[in-house]
């Protein structure tokens, strides 16, 4: 996740959490991730949508457009028409 600009120090165990508790991937004892079947089927469905639904760069995108609006340099309305 950092490597790919996503999250914060912070909201990263927040994410894996949350992926956990959803049942998309569950924790090795080794600490690995592995998906589950749910979590597999859900980004083939996303893929089948938008293939860059699943990559790393979409979520990096829209956490620093985000931080555009956060800050003032961008007006929500023109993300929010940008994105659909």
């Amino acid at each position: 996740m950092e490597k790919n600009g996503i999250g914060t120090d912070a909201s990263i165990p927040v994410h894996i959490n949350n992926i956990c508790e959803r049942n998309y991937v569950k924790l090795e004892r080794d600490r690995r991730l592995v998906p589950t079947t749910l979590g597999i089927v859900l980004v083939h469905g996303y893929q089948r949508i938008d293939p860059d639904l699943c990559l790393p760069k979409m979520r990096s995108q829209v956490e620093e457009q985000l931080n555009l609006i956060a800050v003032g340099k961008v007006n929500y309305r023109d993300i929010l028409q940008h994105t659909l």
